[in-house]
């Protein structure tokens, strides 16, 4: 296991070896997220065992977040798959293997979740990452990483030890990177962003990935 992760909660690494125009397309074609009144968020879900380099995708399923950690009603979503373009190609498989590799998380009894998720801003409106606020996802290790910020300002990524305190890291994330989360030490935020003068629209393409249940009650 990655030590920063280890000893203080969270860890920024350099970015797994991706080809991001061959990932373009794919979020692209990302589905709205219906879940978000904005509408400036389209995402996939799918859950994945096997190896990073042989990721077997699960059974179809619900995406469910609990009101213990989200801090409002228990709440089940619907979200399309992730296609099989995108698990089968290297560049997803690597970002597998970089999550594997910094958590020790074995996909073989621990199965990975992945968010595929496109955020927008402009044309009147800000892209809200995290409208939830300073919150907990519930698994045991979280990862985002950046496949592409085109025409964005703003949209710190955030760590804190609580929900009132100040953040004990807060930065913009350049694609290419990996800021991954123990979600059982920490929690995290994500600020609004805004579009750059001139330009219209703009979007910040990134993966989440989510492994394990919380052990401890609370």
């Amino acid at each position: 296991m990655n030590n920063e992760l280890k000893e203080q909660g969270y860890a920024v690494v350099d970015a797994p070896e991706i080809d991001r125009q061959a990932l373009a397309e794919s979020f692209d074609r990302l589905p709205t997220d219906v879940y978000l009144r904005s509408g400036t968020r389209s995402r996939r879900f799918s859950w994945f065992a096997g190896t990073p380099q042989s990721p077997v995708k699960l059974p179809h399923k619900l995406f469910y977040q609990t009101a213990k950690y989200e801090g409002r009603p228990d709440i089940h979503r619907e979200f399309d798959e992730i296609d099989a373009s995108v698990y089968n190609h290297p560049s997803f498989q690597n970002i597998l293997g970089c999550f594997v590799r910094v958590t020790d998380v074995n996909m073989a009894n621990t199965p990975i979740e992945v968010h595929q998720i496109r955020i927008r801003a402009g044309g009147g409106f800000d892209g809200n990452a995290s409208p939830e606020g300073v919150h907990r996802d519930g698994c045991h290790y979280l990862g985002v990483f950046v496949v592409d910020r085109d025409g964005v300002e703003g949209g710190e990524t955030s760590v804190h030890l609580n929900k009132t305190d100040g953040p004990i890291y807060s930065e913009i994330l350049p694609p290419g990177h990996f800021l991954f989360i123990d979600d059982e030490k920490v929690m995290h935020h994500a600020l609004p962003m805004t579009a750059k003068t001139g330009k219209k629209v703009v979007y910040w393409d990134i993966f989440v990935l989510t492994a394990g249940e919380h052990r401890r009650k609370e």
